[in-house]
């Protein structure tokens, strides 16, 4: 019912509420609020009815005054007789009052009658209807109206006062008057305006013909059933005409939409995923809101892009891939510079050293002022050899601090002992030739320690070394084992790349178009945001041709997959997560952009709001409203189709193909053709200086032995 209150005032007879039978009213749910003068159950008025009927019994007459008999008008008799004699009275006792006979027809007047009119003015009594009191024109001044309401249970209840000068005082409690509220809830039946909007409202799969609120279904219709069924009220539902929410026309000065409906007082409640704003509060009543939300974007959801060749350098960015280098080689040059100290024990000699591999190396022994544990005797049976050797020059160095680095270790560590290279006649103390413990099946046995990464038993011994290699160790742990644990996400988790990934991005760019329902909340939000960003993109979407704007969610939504990457639409995020749960092709970019709710609308004033919003925060305790986005999100009409989708691709772990490790193996392959080229260049290089030495050694008539042991 629209207009179901009746408020009665000055008409005719309605200070006599009193005496109507309201009975027939009393449960319809008609809401009746009048005023009134007299109340007929004050023990003053009690008394004088009682008066008046036992006066009229001493002449045997019979009176029935009952409280529907008890006018106002006679109290305001009863009233201005007494009034009347009491300034006469006390008038008389102030001034000899003379009582002449005047004819009607003459223009003689009774000379005491402006002073009894005037003394009527001053004079205050307590009457029937209250305090009696008049100002200086004659008009009863300060009086006071009790404010009375039809209750379904005790009849006309007084709820309140009006006074002259202070104006209306409602003297009942809150519970008092929150529970009136609803007692006259019940059986009340209301118009629910809404619009066709998914999955809030909309018309119901059926193959007979529905009329009524059979015909609809979704989350509002759901909503507005547990809400009826706390108050007791009935409703009928009725789509908005012009399919509209509800904007401000600042030229005409209307609003449209259910907001009109609501304003001309055609519609009870509004429902609907209706968004409540500042200008729309200003106009209309809210409850409190049934769901919370905020502006996101819809866009397509990003194609799978293909893994990489090199993804296994992507766990690492370039930056720190440079400083990586970087520090392997301040590490190598830290080590060679350390494993050159000599023993001071060798200070003054004149011995030879030699850096290991069969060179000589040919420095005084004053030119190094460090450590002696890195130089070894080559000749174990010679104790005062001619030479020392240190095995770390700079290219050895390097290749320990790359061992370390891949958790490979390495036969050429800082291990500093004069044993890693063997004199094939130790009892030889003269000999200039060491052997090499890499031979090819050696060579092959290190490769596969690498490979499964147990690493040698060699290790450092100089304590100067052996705290670089430490260090250089506890790097090379942190940095593998992070290393490590990015790697298996990048080489198993699919990449997909995405041109936006905020609203930033958006405003930021012109080839993605990007619109908004037109006249709704969220079209509002931009053109009145004094945000530099949104205020950009407000420019661009009102600017743009064609328009970006839609009707309605759904063209929204198909203009988005139609699109294929070239359009995105900004709609409430409630909305986003319906869509993206039945089209997998469509996903939700960046956070809320705003924060904001639903909730039930209502012309202004109206006294249901706070019943309303009772029932909604009460469903919301019992978990009610949760329950009813799960059915209408993820269980009804086609819901939770790409969540089976996730699922089954989550419960199972990705296969790595050649695309994901291919990289790998050019490297692998790249390192081993390199090697091949440098061999062979190392191996013609050789042969050239053999081809040299032979042939100085033949004009010589050295014998080809010396040759090749002057060359090493």
């Amino acid at each position: 019912m629209v207009n179901g209150s009746l408020v009665s005032s000055s008409s005719n007879n309605s200070e006599d509420l009193h005496s109507v039978d309201l009975e027939e009213f009393k449960h319809g749910g008609t809401n009746i609020t009048a005023f009134r003068l007299v109340d007929p159950e004050k023990q003053d008025i009690q008394k004088v009815v009682q008066d008046w009927i036992y006066g009229e019994k001493r002449y045997n007459r019979e009176l029935d005054m009952g409280q529907s008999s008890n006018k106002t008008e006679t109290s305001l008799m009863y009233d201005a007789v007494h009034l009347f004699a009491k300034a006469l009275h006390d008038l008389d006792t102030s001034q000899q009052i003379d009582i002449k006979p005047l004819s009607c027809e003459s223009t003689d007047t009774w000379p005491h009658g402006y002073s009894l009119i005037n003394y009527m003015k001053i004079v205050e009594m307590t009457g029937l209807t209250g305090t009696i009191k008049f100002d200086h024109q004659g008009f009863r001044s300060d009086f006071i109206l009790d404010i009375i309401e039809l209750n379904n249970k005790e009849g006309l209840k007084k709820i309140g006062t009006w006074n002259s000068t202070k104006g209306i005082n409602f003297t009942r409690s809150y519970k008092e008057e929150y529970t009136q509220i609803v007692e006259n809830l019940q059986n009340k039946t209301f118009i629910v305006t809404t619009i066709l909007s998914a999955p809030y409202c909309m018309r119901k799969v059926s193959s007979n013909k529905l009329v009524g609120n059979a015909q609809f279904e979704g989350y509002s219709v759901d909503l507005i059933y547990e809400i009826s069924k706390i108050l007791g009220f009935n409703y009928t539902f009725r789509l908005v005409p012009d399919e509209r929410y509800g904007s401000y026309n600042k030229k005409t000065k209307e609003w449209d939409g259910m907001m009109k409906e609501l304003l001309d007082q055609k519609a009870d409640l509004a429902i609907a995923d209706l968004t409540i704003t500042y200008d729309r509060e200003q106009a209309v009543d809210f409850t409190m809101p049934f769901m919370n939300l905020g502006i996101s974007i819809l866009y397509r959801k990003p194609i799978k892009q293909p893994p990489n060749l090199f993804s296994f350098l992507s766990p690492l960015s370039l930056d720190v891939w440079i400083y990586m280098a970087t520090a392997y080689l301040g590490v190598s040059v830290l080590l060679f510079i350390l494993a050159r100290q000599v023993n001071l024990f060798y200070k003054n000699s004149d011995k030879k050293y030699s850096t290991g591999t069969g060179f000589r190396l040919l420095s005084r022994v004053d030119q190094f002022r460090f450590t002696p544990y890195e130089w070894y005797n080559p000749h174990p049976c010679n104790k005062n050899p001619d030479h020392l050797e240190n095995r770390f020059k700079l290219l050895n160095c390097m290749w320990f601090t790359i061992g370390s680095l891949m958790r490979q270790g390495s036969d050429i560590l800082p291990k500093f002992s004069p044993y890693e290279w063997e004199n094939p006649h130790p009892c030889n103390g003269q000999s200039e030739v060491l052997e090499n413990e890499f031979t090819l099946m050696n060579s092959l046995w290190f490769t596969i320690g690498s490979l499964m990464q147990q690493g040698s038993d060699i290790a450092p011994k100089a304590v100067s070394t052996r705290i670089v290699a430490g260090m250089w160790w506890f790097f090379t742990l942190i940095m593998i084992s992070s290393y490590t644990a990015n790697l298996a996400a990048f080489l198993t988790v699919e990449r997909m790349d995405s041109p936006i990934e905020s609203a930033e991005d958006l405003a930021k760019q012109t080839k993605i178009k990007y619109g908004a329902l037109k006249g709704g909340s969220t079209a509002a939000f931009f053109r009145d945001s004094n945000f530099s960003t949104y205020q950009r993109m407000w420019s661009f979407m009102d600017s743009a041709k064609p328009s970006v704007f839609t009707t309605s969610n759904v063209e929204g939504m198909e203009r988005v997959i139609k699109g294929k990457g070239s359009y995105a639409f900004l709609m409430e995020s409630t909305s986003i997560e319906y869509v993206i749960e039945r089209n997998c092709d469509l996903t939700q970019i960046g956070g809320l952009l705003d924060s904001k709710g639903y909730g039930i609308a209502m012309p202004p004033n109206s006294p249901y709001r706070t019943a309303i919003s009772g029932a909604i925060l009460k469903l919301q305790e019992e978990g009610k409203l949760h329950l009813l986005k799960t059915r209408w999100w993820k269980e009804k009409r086609g819901g939770g189709s790409c969540r089976d989708d996730i699922s089954k691709s989550s419960s199972t772990a990705n296969e790595l193909g050649l695309a994901n490790v291919g990289g790998v193996f050019v490297v692998l392959m790249g390192g081993m053709g390199i090697a091949c080229v440098i061999a062979v260049c190392e191996f013609v290089w050789k042969s050239r200086k053999v081809a040299i030495e032979e042939r100085k050694q033949k004009s010589s008539g050295k014998p080809i032995c010396e040759a090749f042991t002057d060359l090493h």
